[in-house]
């Protein structure tokens, strides 16, 4: 008990202690990416940027492209006990839903529009562009 209690007390200091600019898509564990998945989602859908359906969709989709998962493995991650405070955490590490919002914002006006946007990223790819590769 006190190794699990020790172990989540590390993960969550290291999202806490992690910002947008210094998160590697490639360091995050899948719990991790689905965490900062569901955080960015959360806000994204505070304000209006995406819906539930989509916000769905592009975590789904993510996590499948960086760790291989399907979907029945996100909602078995996504029913871990944590992952309500860790998404909470990981919100507030990142300066709160307003400052994510202004990142994601960047990355949204960065989108190419007409034909261009044909061979452009995939829309979530925008939507999490604030963790940097």
């Amino acid at each position: 008990m006190k190794r699990l209690l020790l172990l989540t007390t590390l993960f969550s200091g290291l999202l806490i202690s992690n910002t947008g600019s210094s998160l590697s898509r490639t360091s995050l564990s899948p719990y991790q990416t689905v965490i900062a998945a569901s955080a960015i989602n959360y806000c994204g859908a505070e304000y209006g940027l995406i819906s539930d359906k989509q916000a769905y969709e592009y975590i789904v989709a993510w996590v499948k492209e960086e760790h291989g998962l399907e979907p029945y493995q996100v909602y078995n991650l996504m029913q871990r006990k944590s992952w309500a405070s860790d998404t909470d955490e990981f919100i507030e590490g990142m300066g709160g839903c307003k400052a994510i919002i202004t990142e994601i914002q960047k990355e949204l006006d960065s989108k190419p529009s007409g034909f261009s946007i044909l061979k452009g990223k995939k829309d979530y790819e925008y939507i999490y562009g604030i963790i940097n590769n």
